[in-house]
């Protein structure tokens, strides 16, 4: 192949890479190479979707992207939206099946998607090269000429338009480890954003309660903060400690009095609240879903939404916050209410006990542990000689401000119960690390869009056009991300041969 002339060269034979060639082919029956640096194209294909695949959202839009010019890129999603996607893999003779606006390919495969795009390009008679490293490209005239190393002979083609293809570092699919997928681009004086691990796990800072809560799943809503600047943060002052006061000063206490009960037996510990999660930081994003706990932090697609902004974040040197709320079914409004009635009904019985059916027992156990308390404590009540011997003493001794006021079992079986379910809908965790770039699915930053127009040509250099990875755009969990894969492929793909043949 060497010295031959191409209407197209790909670089990069991952998902937008090969959806390019396939429509670069369908658009014009020319020539296209494509150069992969694997052994075998396609390779992180596999491991989407858990294996399965999903291959698309049945609602796409800007909003689940992030990227430097949403112009070009709401020009890219509206030219290749849903229908699109299907109807391309529908041409390759794949069924799709749509689970909750998830689309995924009908045999439920990733090998499913893989195997249509390599059929195609087989049918299409496209040039494919493997184990291949491109050394460079240059511009000489109105072509291109890419110089690459085949099992180490250097070897060069030259082409009406080149595609930049190569993916990212992200999952680690690269057969060079070191290599910069940016490089060739740089080279060409195209400029880049930072990068950053996106849709991955994030590593928390309290150890202590990880090593116990992992394993949980649970659906949960989550609120993320950044601190405003590189300052120090300290501890919640008490008093401000989760607004536990509002429902303690309904049943006719000082809020003062509710929050030193609070800090007995908790502090001594590091709190797991930051100051200013009402007031110095600031509220980025809002996020549901399902949350996994691990020995390390926080994991699950509701965390993988976030992880791109915190890592950003992080390397900003600010300081990272996640506000997780266990109980997403609750609202705040009616929590007296509910606690009363509950207290009616399950009289004197042990924390554990009590809020069992409520929140997972290892939930539980850190909320309580936060709260200092046990789950072998009883509930006091009415008439109970144990807890007018023991809980009188327990709790009046957190009022030692207040002359140790003697409460009632109800006031105090209202406190122990107000506190936890707080904690529960306001677990605060400060995150310091995000997993690296070889755990992530995908990497936030790339070439910035701004530089290429809404055909994805470089505005620049003329005939050079970038799709997928590449570029710095970057999408929610759900099949954002391989929906813009196909769509940047699709269109640039077309429109490369549309340059090479002069039909602009």
């Amino acid at each position: 192949m060497a010295g031959k002339k191409y209407q197209v060269v790909v670089i990069g034979a991952g998902a937008s890479g090969m959806a390019a060639a396939i429509a670069a082919l369908e658009e014009a029956k020319g020539k296209v190479l494509l150069l992969e640096s694997n052994d075998r194209v396609g390779k992180k294909i596999l491991a989407t979707g858990n294996g399965k695949c999903n291959f698309t959202h049945e609602n796409i839009s800007i909003e689940h992207y992030h990227t430097d010019d949403r112009g070009v890129l709401d020009s890219v999603l509206s030219g290749f939206p849903t229908g699109a996607a299907l109807a391309f893999f529908e041409r390759l003779g794949m069924c799709a099946r749509e689970k909750n606006g998830y689309f995924y390919p009908l045999p439920e495969t990733a090998s499913t998607v893989l195997d249509v795009l390599r059929l195609r390009l087989s049918e299409l008679d496209c040039d494919i090269l493997c184990k291949i490293r491109v050394e460079k490209i240059e511009k000489k005239g109105e072509d291109f000429l890419v110089s690459f190393l085949e099992e180490g002979k250097r070897c060069h083609v030259s082409a009406g338009s080149v595609i930049l293809a190569a993916g990212s570092k992200a999952g680690g699919f690269l057969q060079d480890k070191q290599e910069d997928p940016l490089r060739l681009a740089k080279a060409l004086g195209l400029r880049s954003t930072a990068l950053y691990p996106a849709l991955t796990k994030c590593v928390c800072r309290e150890a202590h309660y990880y090593r116990q809560l992992a394993g949980v799943r649970a659906q949960v809503r989550l609120l993320l903060y950044a601190g405003r600047g590189e300052h120090k943060v300290r501890r919640c002052a008490e008093k401000a400690e989760y607004g536990d006061e509002r429902y303690l000063e309904r049943a006719g206490y000082r809020a003062g009095q509710c929050a030193e009960k609070r800090v007995q037996g908790r502090l001594a510990e590091r709190d797991n609240k930051t100051e200013g999660v009402r007031g110095g930081w600031e509220l980025l994003r809002r996020e549901a879903g399902e949350l996994q706990l691990t020995k390390e932090g926080i994991s699950g697609i509701a965390v993988f939404q976030l992880s791109g902004e915190i890592a950003e974040k992080l390397a900003e040197k600010r300081r990272v916050v996640v506000e997780v709320n266990f109980l997403p079914d609750f609202q705040e409004d009616e929590l007296e209410g509910w606690i009363k009635k509950r207290l009616s009904l399950l009289p004197g019985r042990s924390l554990e006990d009590f809020f069992l059916g409520v929140l997972h027992k290892k939930v539980l156990g850190v909320c309580l542990q936060a709260e200092g308390l046990r789950g072998d404590m009883r509930i006091p009540c009415e008439n109970d000689e144990t807890d007018m011997e023991h809980g009188k003493r327990r709790y009046d001794a957190a009022f030692a401000s207040e002359g140790k006021r003697c409460l009632s079992a109800e006031k105090r079986a209202f406190i122990m119960i107000a506190s936890v379910m707080k904690r529960a809908m306001h677990f605060t965790t400060e995150v310091t690390a995000v997993s690296d770039m070889k755990q992530a699915q995908v990497c936030r930053g790339g070439l910035l869009l701004s530089q290429f127009d809404e055909k994805l040509e470089c505005r620049k250099v003329p005939g050079l056009f970038a799709c997928g990875e590449m570029l710095n755009v970057d999408g929610e969990c759900g099949g954002y991300n391989l929906h813009f894969a196909w769509g940047s492929g699709v269109l640039a793909g077309r429109e490369a041969v549309r340059r090479c043949r002069g039909i602009l």
